[in-house]
């Protein structure tokens, strides 16, 4: 009788859902749009708007090693968002050690693996407020790099 209640919804969040509660909780400032992609597989998780600066985030936690994985359709949306000069972003939480890292998506397809030794940028977690406006400043801000190349027509 003495036990304390817990909410049980905390304790089956799926991980990318506690990243997205602290990423809304963290970027006040910026219009997100949680994306439920069941129907559309490849579809990023999150889309983003501030200051006419439209993105979309791919959110990832992982919770063994720290290579990150994406799906064939991810790849897919992923590169084709970026053959179009789209700003996308893949945003995952590691392990060991317990970093926070972002790729553009337009590099993020023609790497073998995503660590964050190769990550844009990582930030220890749990992040400061200097390291979430930090955040903020390079997912609006970041110059992407050059936009990936259509495979040749056969």
């Amino acid at each position: 009788m003495g036990r304390k209640f817990e909410p049980c919804w905390d304790h089956h969040m799926k991980p990318e859902s506690k990243l997205w509660k602290s990423i809304k909780k963290n970027m006040p400032d910026i219009f997100f749009t949680r994306i439920e992609s069941w129907a559309m597989p490849g579809v990023p998780d999150v889309y983003g708007c501030k200051d006419n600066i439209m993105f979309w985030i791919e959110l990832k936690k992982v919770t063994k090693g720290n290579i990150v994985r994406l799906s064939p359709f991810q790849k897919s949306w992923h590169f084709s968002h970026s053959l179009q000069g789209g700003r996308g972003f893949i945003m995952a939480e590691t392990p060991d050690p317990l970093l926070l890292s972002i790729w553009p998506s337009s590099i993020a397809i023609s790497i073998a693996s995503l660590t964050p030794h190769n990550a844009g940028k990582s930030w220890t977690i749990p992040a400061s407020q200097a390291a979430w406006a930090d955040i903020q400043d390079y997912i609006l801000h970041s110059p992407l790099p050059p936009l990936p190349q259509k495979p040749a027509s056969k």
